[in-house]
């Protein structure tokens, strides 16, 4: 299957590949803050402590801390191993239009896409030698019903700086359509 049989149906007829890759699939570890650490930290050191003096006690009881432990372990470091396998399945492809963030993960894909215009933010932050491109943001409702902002971009890129200077190309295309 050629490139362009993958996307049939999926973009317009006149509409133009520019760029297309994949995040580089590392292990990153990025937390939301600095709480967010200690928080978690404090959370899972206190699930062994009560693992450790519930089973000197005897019975079962202990088993309850199993619970706390894995989900302070789960937001200490497993989802960071869950954001890298959700990378590995993550493909991306800048039109002359938009962005796509394409995803497969266990049989189920998805394809999200994202117009490029005038007015579209473009925010590109290197760390570590990669950079992630964002261009624009997603509302979700979080705990308590308060809406929680997530960027969306292109995240770990190894030739960044040149998917920017296309994204601004779109940007300058879409500024000229007087």
């Amino acid at each position: 299957m050629t490139q362009n049989e993958a996307w049939q149906g999926l973009l317009d007829s006149d509409e133009e590949i520019l760029w297309q890759g994949a995040p580089k699939a590392q292990l990153r570890m990025e937390f939301d803050s600095p709480f967010h650490i200690f928080f978690f930290l404090f959370f899972t050191g206190f699930s062994i402590f009560w693992i450790v003096m519930a089973s000197a006690a005897g019975g079962y009881f202990w088993t309850f801390g199993l619970l706390f432990f894995g989900v302070g372990s789960y937001n200490l470091v497993g989802i960071h191993f869950w954001k890298m396998f959700a990378r590995k399945n993550t493909f991306y492809t800048l039109t002359d239009r938009r962005a796509i963030i394409a995803r497969d993960m266990f049989g189920r894909k998805t394809f999200k896409s994202y117009p490029i215009t005038e007015a579209s933010p473009l925010d590109l932050e290197i760390r570590d030698g990669l950079s992630d491109i964002y261009f624009a943001t997603e509302y979700q409702k979080g705990r308590r019903g308060a809406l929680q902002s997530i960027r969306k971009g292109f995240e770990q890129l190894e030739d960044g700086r040149s998917v920017m200077s296309l994204m601004r190309d779109v940007q300058r295309k879409h500024g000229d359509t007087s």
